[in-house]
């Protein structure tokens, strides 16, 4: 499958970060992970502290289909609020 130049930082796709609270589920880690298609933003907030989830829609040409991505607060394969976070350089 051929890559698509998102034009994301490279922190906010997958494999590019290591995790401090994991998601609630394998497929929620393999889709950000793995199979690159949830993609995890710098902003925290909430109570939790958590990460912003999202989801980046592509055309049939993979190119995208809308300039910003589609927020998800609960994990699509099992339901749960997802309570995530990244880890952080210590400053």
């Amino acid at each position: 499958m051929q890559k698509v130049d998102l034009g994301l930082a490279d922190d906010h796709v997958g494999g590019n970060f290591e995790w401090a609270r994991e998601p609630c589920c394998d497929l929620l880690r393999g889709a950000v992970d793995e199979e690159r298609f949830v993609f995890v933003s710098n902003f925290v907030g909430g109570p939790e502290k958590a990460n912003s989830f999202y989801i980046m829609t592509l055309d049939a040409d993979g190119r995208l289909a809308r300039s910003d991505g589609l927020p998800i607060s609960y994990c699509p394969w099992c339901g749960t609020k997802i309570n995530a976070r990244k880890r952080y350089p210590t400053q």
